[in-house]
């Protein structure tokens, strides 16, 4: 749950890069990389959301990130104890 709030709210800080159009050259790092640059904000990849919100506000990113490796330990841990549990 934490996870997908996280991500909901870095998403939401993130698409304040719309309103920075200066910002779009140094933050939009993949539209610039496989699109060229940015011309309109709707060139925009989601991505470029999260790096303007780790950027702008790293909070939510780190929970976002905290949770999911959270979750990914957890999954390990369940596959590795229902496989023993089987041996």
């Amino acid at each position: 749950m934490l996870f997908i709030v996280s991500t909901l709210v870095s998403w939401y800080q993130g698409s304040n890069l719309i309103d920075y159009p200066d910002e779009w050259k140094y933050t939009a790092k993949f539209t610039n990389y496989f699109k060229g640059s940015v011309s309109n904000y709707q060139d925009i990849y989601q991505i470029d959301f999260f790096i303007y919100a780790a950027k702008f506000y790293p909070l939510s990113i780190i929970l976002m990130l905290a949770s999911f490796f959270h979750m990914m330990i957890l999954i390990v841990y369940i596959i590795f104890k229902k496989t023993n549990n089987k041996i």
